[in-house]
């Protein structure tokens, strides 16, 4: 058996909390490597965690070992299985993860189509845990841990919210190889190749320019909102279908019609 708060994968956190400290009362110093159960795992060096009254003594695993950064800065135990926000022996709260995605953090699928009610409140959820002011009287270290993942949180949340920014990222996620800094730009360049595309762009620009009441703003407005669910829709089917190379285009054409419906929102604004 071994320690549930063994860690195989101590992270700069730990390391940088052990600088300075005496080697010899440094935690896990003078503790012998030990081999885990199962023939080809590697030795690793076991650190002493804090157990509740009455907890039990099991074998974790690899794989429950390496779920975060590394082993908890606190107690050098194994953080929880992913998200991990939380150490599972003495529960202080741990370094954002950057290895995980978006949709990992907020505990939500890796697909295009996603609730924006589900999206929500788990944003909210995680954000009264998360909350600076649950950490005003905790060790500094957990008040920036804090801080860190409450503003992580944030940004998970405002790019799926949004389906345009949302399918961005996953096609980074599905296609990391491939991915093109340019694609994140939401400037108004049309994209080429798409002649009754451009022939919309070109007559909805002139009816906005055109526009001389809220009716008339309105009626772009209407057409603008239906290309983009059309386009929305696509590129949930590609997404589904596999055929993530195919939604890039259609991305293209979606920030553009979002950069038009966002220019129709100005004009709707009283001056």
């Amino acid at each position: 058996m071994m320690l549930r708060g063994l860690a195989s994968c101590a992270g700069p956190t730990a390391a940088r909390l052990g600088a300075g400290i005496p080697l010899g009362r440094r935690p896990g110093a003078g503790i012998p490597l030990v081999q885990p159960p199962g023939a080809g795992f590697p030795l690793v060096q076991p650190r002493p965690a804090r157990f509740p009254p009455g907890g039990s003594v099991r074998w974790a695993g690899l794989r429950g070992l390496c779920t975060g950064a590394g082993g908890c800065w606190r107690c050098g135990a194994a953080p929880l299985e992913p998200p991990g926000f939380f150490c599972s022996s003495c529960r202080a709260l741990q370094p954002p993860d950057r290895r995980r995605d978006y949709f990992q953090l907020l505990g939500l699928p890796r697909r295009f189509r996603l609730s924006a009610e589900r999206l929500s409140r788990s944003q909210r959820r995680l954000q009264r845990d998360l909350h600076p002011d649950n950490f005003s009287r905790s060790a500094e270290a957990e008040r920036r841990f804090s801080e860190e993942q409450s503003a992580l949180v944030n940004e998970a949340y405002g790019t799926l919210l949004r389906p345009l920014s949302r399918g961005l990222y996953l096609l980074r996620l599905e296609l990391p190889a491939e991915a093109q800094p340019e694609e994140e730009e939401a400037g108004s360049q049309l994209p080429a190749g798409d002649p009754a595309f451009l022939a919309a762009v070109l007559r909805l620009n002139e009816q906005l320019e055109e526009a001389r009441g809220p009716e008339d703003i309105g009626l772009v407005a209407e057409e603008v909102e239906a290309r983009l669910r059309e386009l929305t829709e696509l590129v949930a089917q590609a997404f589904e279908q596999g055929r993530p190379r195919e939604t890039r285009p259609l991305l293209s054409q979606m920030r553009f019609w979002s950069s038009l419906r966002e220019r129709v929102k100005e004009r709707l604004l009283p001056r």
